[in-house]
């Protein structure tokens, strides 16, 4: 068993952590085909989560926007299209690369567990859309009409939900069917046998549940590289601490992981055994910061684990989208702006498509930024290059804090 303990600074493992994000580089275009690139980005990131809401383009997009400038939101529906990617519950609902659905075998059993009660009283309906899905091919959710209101999952004590929506939403959980393809926003379903491989389908009925929640544990850890044992959906499956504390014991013992001292944390973190070296190298050659601003949406890998923010950035983070208008500090949609290593504020925006226009409703740094002139010429590409990916020729700081920050943006 590996009984060291590395230690570094804050700042080392900031850096660390934006490099295996792929939030510290240029973004400098590579080689090969675009799509084969995103493609690339999702595998190392392990999966990108899921959001329709739309302010400005879907948190799916601006994650990968965030990585990589040359991004397109098309490059996303062919991976999704030709089958490199499915969608299922991982950090909520996430893209992933197929070859992992196998190990995701316990967390469909936990629904079908769940759900069978549902899906019994949906059975005539489930059977209409699986008839249609078999002799018709991907289909979207408006393929399915019904007038009857049932009780969803969001559905309080009123039903709201239309039965086929119901129906859809437990086939999807329980791996019946799965999304073959996106237009947009809109879903395309398919019968799992018709769109998942074989080997993958046949893999999943044989792996073992142990077997399987090893591998995603440990797909979790590649996803955050700087971890915990506090999240009480490690591995993305819901754990006890318990249950934690013997994974925790067992990754020690079988030498894949090692304790990480942070200098001024008092939390308990861990990385993989084999990512050491480089935070060693990190930690003796300290790079220079990329003088790059991004925009991070609510919902981006970086952000996942909100008890880590204000461990290592000293960034206290939270989505407003629910909370009534009045009580809002930041705004419907405030998105962290990185820079260099540090997240030092947030923007509020909106895309008016039909005006091509993006407006900035608040820009917002914290506390103790300053305002040079590197920072505001930074800031200033970073939202040409946020408006373009937008197809905005325009754009509009209605407000920020301090006052005179929007007066030193020119556009």
């Amino acid at each position: 068993m590996i009984t060291n303990i590395v230690s570094i600074d804050k700042r080392t493992a900031r850096t660390f952590l934006l490099q295996t994000q792929h939030l510290w580089s240029n973004r400098a275009e590579k080689s090969g085909a675009r799509e084969s690139r995103t493609r690339d980005l999702i595998e190392s990131l392990e999966c990108v989560q899921l959001d329709p809401v739309a302010a400005v383009e879907r948190n799916h997009h601006l994650v990968l926007h965030a990585r990589n400038g040359t991004y397109q939101t098309n490059d996303l529906e062919q991976l999704i299209g030709n089958g490199s990617l499915f969608e299922y519950v991982a950090n909520a609902a996430c893209l992933i690369p197929v070859e992992d659905y196998p190990i995701f075998e316990p967390i469909r059993n936990q629904y079908r567990l769940a759900l069978g009660k549902q899906r019994s009283e949906l059975a005539p309906v489930i059977a209409q859309i699986k008839e249609r899905l078999a002799a018709e091919g991907p289909l979207p959710s408006r393929a399915f009409r019904s007038d009857r209101l049932v009780r969803g999952y969001w559905d309080n004590t009123v039903a709201k939900t239309k039965e086929t929506t119901l129906a859809l939403n437990v086939l999807l959980d329980t791996g019946e069917i799965t999304v073959a393809r996106r237009v947009g926003s809109e879903r395309f379903y398919s019968l799992t046998e018709q769109h998942i491989p074989d080997s993958l389908r046949k893999r999943a009925d044989e792996i073992e549940e142990a077997e399987a929640k090893m591998a995603l544990a440990e797909k979790y850890m590649r996803a955050y590289r700087i971890f915990d044992f506090e999240d009480s959906r490690f591995g993305w499956y819901k754990t006890s601490a318990s249950e934690r504390k013997q994974l925790c014991s067992r990754f020690l013992a079988a030498n894949k992981i090692v304790p990480l001292h942070i200098e001024g944390v008092r939390r308990e973190y861990y990385i993989l055994a084999e990512d050491v070296a480089t935070v060693e190298s990190i930690s003796r050659d300290q790079a220079p910061s990329p003088k790059i601003v991004r925009f991070l949406p609510p919902l981006d890998n970086l952000l996942w684990r909100r008890p880590r923010l204000e461990d290592l950035f000293s960034f206290s983070y939270k989505w407003e989208i629910y909370f009534p208008e009045s009580k809002r500090e930041f705004g419907y949609y405030a998105m962290p702006i990185l820079y260099k290593d540090m997240l030092i504020g947030r923007m509020d925006p909106r895309c008016l498509r039909e005006q091509k226009k993006l407006v900035i409703r608040r820009l917002h740094l914290e506390n103790g930024v300053r305002i040079s002139k590197t920072l505001v010429s930074s800031l200033q590409k970073g939202l040409l290059s946020f408006a373009r990916f937008h197809q905005a020729n325009d754009i509009v700081v209605e407000q920020s804090v301090p006052e005179q920050l929007r007066d030193h943006l020119t556009f």
